[in-house]
């Protein structure tokens, strides 16, 4: 029997549901005050689960206290001026790395219900109010952190630490990924010794 992680990752999971809430959509009217407060209530109360989860799987990765060494070089970033700051050494633990990962996806998660709530207030849409309510749940769960310490896998490919930056597409150029080869540790320890 498939795991409940693989039935989430599916392709044909995603397009099930897109159908499902479509059809309880087109029943439903979305328009009436009593529906739309319940919306409204659901979705907010499934955002604020979210976070609460997410500060729960920082407590989770803080008890399980792994000091394994993570050394790695942040690539260069581009700022909204155009200027490009060098490439960083980056020395922490897999605790702290995952804890700052979880913290992105708490950033992530807020910045969505910012989004969804100016499309709803603004242009009157409900249904993504519905679909996020179920939607965050299923990203918070396929995550590279709960992967590991909810789900128990082993933390090799995909997952192993630095995670690889993701993006639509894969759209991200390897220049953008985070270094773990001892050439490119030594040439910024040197740049770093240099300034």
């Amino acid at each position: 029997m498939p795991s409940l992680q693989t039935i989430l990752n599916h392709p044909l999971f995603n397009v099930g549901f897109f159908m499902a809430v479509r059809q309880l959509t087109k029943q439903w009217n979305m328009e009436d005050p009593e529906y739309l407060t319940i919306l409204r209530v659901v979705y907010f109360s499934s955002q604020i689960i979210i976070v609460l989860l997410a500060y729960w799987l920082i407590s989770t990765v803080q008890k399980k206290n792994d000091k394994t060494q993570l050394r790695y070089v942040e690539p260069a970033s581009t700022g909204w001026d155009g200027n490009e700051t060098a490439d960083q050494l980056v020395n922490t633990t897999f605790m702290e790395y995952d804890t700052a990962e979880i913290k992105k996806t708490i950033k992530q998660t807020m910045t969505g219900v910012a989004i969804v709530a100016f499309l709803h207030l603004q242009f009157k849409y409900v249904q993504p109010l519905l679909l996020q309510s179920i939607l965050g749940f299923k990203t918070f769960l396929l995550t590279k952190e709960a992967r590991i310490h909810i789900w128990g896998q082993p933390t090799i490919g995909d997952l192993r630490r630095p995670f690889r930056v993701e993006a639509p597409f894969g759209m991200v150029p390897e220049s953008r990924q985070p270094k773990v080869d001892k050439g490119s540790i030594k040439r910024a320890e040197k740049a770093l010794k240099a300034q």
